[in-house]
């Protein structure tokens, strides 16, 4: 008897496995709980609703999963019925209200021209964009040259540079992971933990929570199509020193230094009709993108049915507290880079036009006569 070629045997079991994923994933639901009614539904599995979880074990993806909701609901008394709608109400109201904290795709698309590691950690740290069209930043080449008003802190001019520096950046990242973990975490429980009617598996809560992540990255093309960072030391005797390191260093000090202690980060916006048009297209794509993102958010957790108030609340919370941690690390990157850029970047606008003067060390690099899409739409 020949044995079957292995592409052909890959063929035949990759569907059987990838059919299967589901299945086994949805068979973790029922098994952990969040801690407020963790005991109370745990107890009526095991009393009232056995034969319904033995059927649920064979069946986890068909009627079965919802024959166990109903012995579940049926058991509540009145008062439990009516505090999970109420965590419901709370759930439903997370998205809008998130929207207005968290980060815009204008804000870490920006950032990522100079930080991209740090810009993504806190396009994850909240599942709900903001708006475009709400930000100074929506146009960089204006937003970075807005004075800040206020000095930086903390201030290095009578201390060790590269200790500070180091000492704000690594006090950044463990915000911005923490923040990024607090998430992901939520992401997992609300699925394992929780059960909503209108997810279809646990990994949904995991799926439109990093929506988000591609909604930024949508931004970050679009930046990127809008216009290009300049060589910092062009003109300069450095720049050949600069040209003749490899990319990674320069990449990771930039990367490790926060924006107040770095270069200008200096920008023009690119000439090419191309991106221009792409760029439109990326820009109606941000535009609804993020009230999609809320809309879908709405949906599935205001169809919470077996989470209790008091842990929905506290869902609610750590939500908020992510989308804080990355607002404020936006804002004092961005106000950064506005330090570094004030007095050597200025916009001005005529009648024909924008004008954009790049300015370094106080001398005049160029001046350009963009095109009318000179604003980033990110």
């Amino acid at each position: 008897m020949k044995s079957l070629n292995p592409m052909r045997q890959a063929r035949m079991i990759a569907p059987i496995i990838i059919g299967s994923v589901p299945t086994t994933l949805a068979q973790e639901q029922f098994q952990t709980f969040f801690p407020g009614w963790s005991d109370l539904i745990t107890n009526i599995l095991e009393v009232n609703c056995s034969q319904d979880v033995e059927k649920f074990a064979k069946d986890p993806m068909g009627q079965a999963r919802w024959d166990v909701v109903d012995c579940i609901l049926g058991v509540f008394s009145e008062s439990r019925k009516a505090e999970g709608v109420a965590a419901a109400l709370t759930f439903g109201l997370a998205p809008m209200v998130l929207q207005n904290i968290g980060p815009s795709t204008s804000e870490t698309s920006l950032l990522f021209l100079r930080r991209p590691f740090l810009a993504l950690l806190l396009a994850i740290s909240s599942p709900w964009p903001s708006n475009p069209n709400s930000t100074k930043y929506d146009n960089p080449l204006y937003g970075l040259s807005q004075p800040i008003g206020l000095p930086m802190w903390p201030d290095i001019e009578n201390r060790p540079r590269r200790v500070v520096a180091s000492f704000v950046s690594l006090f950044e990242y463990a915000l911005a992971m923490g923040a990024a973990a607090n998430v992901a975490s939520l992401a997992y429980q609300l699925g394992h933990w929780s059960f909503f009617s209108s997810a279809n598996n646990v990994y949904d809560p995991v799926l439109w929570t990093y929506n988000a992540l591609l909604i930024h990255i949508v931004g970050i093309i679009g930046i990127f199509l809008r216009v290009r960072v300049l060589d910092r030391h062009r003109n300069s005797h450095n720049a050949i020193e600069e040209r003749e390191q490899t990319w990674l260093p320069l990449w990771l000090a930039d990367e490790l230094t926060p924006t107040a202690y770095n270069d200008n980060l200096r920008l023009e916006p690119r000439d090419s009709h191309l991106p221009s048009v792409l760029s439109l297209l990326i820009a109606w794509v941000l535009s609804i993108a993020p009230t999609l993102q809320v809309l879908m958010g709405t949906i599935m957790l205001s169809g919470s049915l077996l989470t209790s108030q008091a842990d929905a609340r506290n869902c609610l919370f750590r939500y908020v507290g992510s989308a804080i941690v990355a607002r404020a690390l936006l804002w004092y990157e961005l106000a950064g880079l506005r330090q570094a850029t004030s007095g050597v970047a200025s916009v001005s606008y005529t009648p024909a036009g924008s004008t954009i003067e790049l300015m370094d060390q106080g001398h005049s690099a160029e001046t350009r006569q963009p095109s009318k899409s000179v604003g980033v739409s990110s």
